[in-house]
Parts: structure tokens; C-alpha cells; sequence
């Protein structure tokens, strides 16, 4: 373990002592669990300094559920793998959707609904997790997750894992913010957990029809991706992905592109993009 875990090492110190803070894991990829986890213990950081974000997805075992048990286990899996006592948000997702995976009995699709409301409660009772959220459920999903908790007076979710753009609804009537990705620059998988980044939004994108506003803004690319992402309405975090410290850092020098995005860059921003213009 000692290989892949000095780089890794090396990344995550340069991006906390970089300001960055907060960490996105899933159970579905334990060897990176493992990996952050010793990391973090070797380092001896203060548990307040830092946020940990985990999924539960498909309880990570062939049953693909969003149970009672699923999740409790798959938590308790993550937590033994990251060598702490809680996570700061669990992810549950995709949860238990409409009609198509559910057959046309929506009673049974509100009863799984409510397990995962219940279940995630206790999680966050029993000080396994300090918040939820929701993960890869439609609109519709999360604005009934969110109805469901409070007509039983259960813990709310209080953000969503969302592809880009999120649903604008969800951050102005509920409140949720998204932690998201990039479209442009490299997302937040992790080896064994396959994930869509660099999809392209709307439209199919060439990476090209963006260096002639990049050379303009003198920014990369990949720069000017994670800073049309961080403008995204309602998105309280930003993943990306980096093998090296300077590969991070130049991810890092997005922030310098946000106070040149000007409404009008924004625009054909959007126009090239093929999705919405954040605000």
C-alpha cells in the first residue's frame, strides 16, 4: 500500500494546505477509502479541519437496494476502511426511482422512499453522519425525499451529488446545494468507480471550441471549465481530480478565471457549452 499511497499523500497535502478541505469517497471504491484513510491518519489533521463525503451506492453489493440494510452496511464498511467514527454527508444514490424501476405502484415506490428518509435519519441520530443528500435522483425524486422527511418530521436532505447543470428548483425552493463536476476537466472517480466526467453537456463538445475563449481569458481549458462550473447556481463544491500536486494546482488557478466571467463571457460560454449560463 505503500506505493499509491506516497502520491496520494502528496496531493491531498498540497490541496489542505492549498485550502482545499473537503474530500468526496464512495463505498463503492474501498481501495480508495483505504487509501484516504491512512492518509489521513498518518497526517494527524483535526477532524474539524476537513469534510469527508461518501456515497452509498447500490450498498456496493450485488442486492442493488437502498435498504434498511444496504445502507448500514455500506456505511459501517466505509467508516471502518476511512478510520473514522463519521462522515461529515452521505450520498444515498441513486435512490429508489419512478415508475420504470418501480413498476406502476407508486405506494411501493413511497415506502421505499420513506425506508431511505427513516434509514438515513437514524444514520445521522446515531452520529454516524452529520448531514445527507441525495444522489442521481431526478427532480421529481428529491423534491418527494424532501416531502417525505418532513411530513414525518425526518432529517431533510440538505444536498444533492448532481451532474452539471443542477436542477436550478432544487437550490431555490428546497434550499439544496449541489456538490458537482467539472465538464471539462477530470471528475471525482476514483479507479474502480466509473463516472461521467468530461460528459458534455446538451450538446457534444470539442474541447477546441473553447481554446479561443481560453487564450482570451489566458486560462486553460480545463480552467475555464471548473470556472463556468463554481458560477453554477446553487453549487456549494466543485470535484476535480488530480494524479499530482501541479496538476492540482493549475486546477486551482480556476479561481483566478471566476472575476473574468463576465455576463457576456457567461453567454457564449453557455452557447458553447449547449447547457444553461449560470447566473
Amino acid at each position: 500500500m505503500v506505493q499509491p499511497l506516497l502520491p496520494l499523500s502528496k496531493v491531498l497535502t498540497a490541496a489542505y494546505d492549498s485550502g482545499v478541505t473537503l474530500f468526496d469517497v464512495t463505498e463503492a471504491s474501498g481501495r480508495a477509502e483505504m487509501l484516504l484513510g491512512e492518509v489521513l491518519r498518518s497526517k494527524g489533521w483535526r477532524r474539524s479541519s476537513y469534510v469527508i463525503t461518501t456515497r452509498v451506492f447500490w450498498g456496493g453489493q450485488a442486492d442493488r437496494s437502498l435498504s434498511r440494510k444496504q445502507v448500514l452496511e455500506g456505511l459501517q464498511g466505509s467508516l471502518q476502511r476511512l478510520q473514522l467514527d463519521y462522515v461529515d454527508v452521505i450520498f444515498a444514490g441513486p435512490r429508489p426511482g419512478p415508475a420504470q424501476t418501480e413498476g406502476p405502484d407508486p405506494t411501493l415506490r413511497l415506502l421505499r422512499l420513506e425506508e431511505l428518509v427513516r434509514v438515513m435519519s437514524d444514520v445521522i441520530n446515531r452520529g454516524l453522519a452529520l448531514y445527507w443528500g441525495t444522489a442521481g435522483g431526478a427532480p421529481g425524486d428529491v423534491m418527494d425525499t424532501f416531502a417525505v422527511a418532513r411530513q414525518f418530521n425526518l432529517v431533510a436532505p440538505v444536498c444533492q451529488w448532481a451532474e452539471l447543470p443542477p436542477e436550478p428548483r432544487l437550490f431555490r425552493q428546497l434550499g439544496l446545494g449541489a456538490v458537482t463536476w467539472s465538464p471539462l476537466a477530470p471528475g471525482p472517480g476514483l479507479e474502480e468507480e466509473p463516472l461521467p466526467h468530461g460528459r458534455p453537456i446538451g450538446k457534444p463538445l470539442k474541447v477546441e471550441d473553447l481554446q479561443p475563449l481560453a487564450q482570451r481569458l489566458g486560462c486553460s481549458v480545463s480552467q475555464l471549465g471548473i470556472a463556468w462550473s463554481l458560477r453554477a447556481e446553487g453549487v456549494s463544491s466543485v470535484l476535480v481530480g488530480a494524479e499530482t500536486p501541479e496538476v492540482l494546482q493549475e486546477q486551482l488557478q480556476a479561481l483566478q478565471v471566476l472575476p473574468h466571467l463576465s455576463p457576456a463571457t457567461l453567454q457564449e460560454l453557455d452557447t458553447l457549452l449547449g447547457g444553461a449560463a449560470p447566473p
